[in-house]
């Protein structure tokens, strides 16, 4: 009977350690490819960017677009006379009153641009045409002359961007190199893990896998990585953990982002 008895304990802790390593397994597989989707670069399509921006903004696609067209023709390297960048031709010091970290970075700067455009629209009433003269002179412009400015740059502009509108559906047609780099900013949430949304969630992707909800929801990157640390290698009892090498040097990774964040109270990007 001992034996018997020893026999289905051996073999229940051998199903059991089976069972742990294929979930191991699973986790591994799962945290290795939301971090691939996250650190590797790759390509995406304008348009489904100014289709994310609009609806994250809650403003119209053909609107934004039509302003993109008309600043720079869709073009993410365009630099103006006066200094305006990428395909919003958002100015320095506005980009960074954005939390855009690249502008040249096309998805960064069309949803800095809508989120712009956005803020027009509120302090405007929605009237478009104010907001738009305000995109282009600048809203304190439109509020000292109760209108649009008597500019003929801007006056062409809120011109130009109408006609884009009763025209056909735009389409920029091109396909963009996806962003290589992490927002520290708030052009996606201040707090919290402002970076989640470069890549459709993947970090609630991420938290997903281990069964945590999202990710981005916590209130700091240190309780987030805590728990990820936790669900990514616990075991039952016992005072030893485990982890593949490659996952152990993506949270490595992780943590010195963290580091990073907390060194430093200026927006900036960090290069993977």
């Amino acid at each position: 009977m001992e034996v018997a008895a020893s026999a289905v304990n051996n073999l229940a802790g051998a199903n059991l350690q089976e069972e742990r390593v294929t979930q191991t397994e699973k986790n591994s597989e799962g945290f290795q490819t939301v971090l691939k989707g996250m650190y590797q670069g790759g390509t995406e399509s304008m348009d489904s960017i100014f289709q994310e921006a609009a609806s994250k903004y809650g403003i119209s696609e053909n609107l934004l677009k039509a302003v993109a067209k008309a600043e720079s023709n869709f073009n993410p390297k365009a630099v103006s006379k006066a200094g305006a960048i990428g395909v919003m031709q958002l100015m320095p010091a506005t980009a960074r009153a954005l939390g855009v970290v690249d502008p040249y970075d096309a998805r960064q700067n069309i949803m800095g641009g809508a989120k712009y455009l956005k803020e027009n629209l509120e302090r405007f009433g929605g009237n478009v045409n104010l907001a738009l003269a305000a995109y282009n002179a600048g809203p304190n412009s439109v509020q000292k002359y109760g209108g649009i400015p008597p500019y003929k740059e801007t006056q062409n502009y809120v011109k130009t961007v109408n006609a884009y509108l009763d025209g056909a559906p735009l389409s920029s047609g091109k396909v963009v190199a996806r962003s290589s780099s992490l927002s520290l900013g708030g052009l996606y949430g201040s707090g919290s893990l402002g970076m989640g949304s470069y890549y459709g969630g993947s970090l609630s992707s991420l938290g997903s896998a281990y069964g945590m909800g999202g990710l981005g929801s916590y209130g700091s990157t240190t309780s987030a990585l805590s728990m990820l640390l936790g669900a990514a290698t616990a075991e039952d009892g016992g005072d030893t953990i485990s982890i593949d090498k490659e996952s152990f040097a993506s949270l490595v990774q992780i943590l010195r982002l963290q580091m990073m964040m907390n060194a430093s109270r200026e927006v900036g990007s960090i290069t993977i």
